[in-house]
């Protein structure tokens, strides 16, 4: 079994992959492959895995086919936006969009979920102090 560590990080160097395939010639099958499962899969699978901790957080979980299909619909909207966001600038490329969508995808696969909750834990607890505390008259 591939520990979540090892997909994290598969996940994060799978957008800078697809950037180097982009140096093979244009229309070989595996520059074709790569790209395509890149772009299909891996920013929907990197926003669904933020998305997924704060569901287990609320003690809610997504089925598997829920998770597959929001992923899919994820990564085709991400790179949309991305796209229509480079061409509405009159400064689109394909390598360009490639780089933003690797960046986005290593910050999220790489982004400590874990840390979050105890971040926001903190947070509350210095809020209610502050603001929830009597002052001695």
């Amino acid at each position: 079994m591939i520990r979540p560590r090892y997909l994290r990080l598969g996940l994060a160097a799978s957008g800078w992959l697809a950037l180097a395939a982009t140096a093979l010639p244009a229309g070989t099958p595996p520059r074709v492959i790569i790209s395509f499962v890149f772009l299909l899969v891996c920013p929907g699978a990197a926003a669904t895995r933020l998305g997924d901790a704060a569901l287990r957080r609320s003690r809610q979980r997504l089925g598997r086919l829920e998770l597959f299909v929001l992923t899919i619909a994820l990564s085709l909207s991400i790179g949309a936006l991305v796209a229509e966001a480079f061409l509405l600038t009159h400064s689109f490329s394909p390598t360009r969009t490639l780089v933003v969508l690797a960046a986005f995808t290593s910050i999220a696969a790489l982004y400590p979920v874990g840390k979050v909750r105890l971040m926001r834990a903190s947070w509350n607890d210095a809020l209610s102090r502050i603001f929830l505390t009597k002052e001695p008259h």
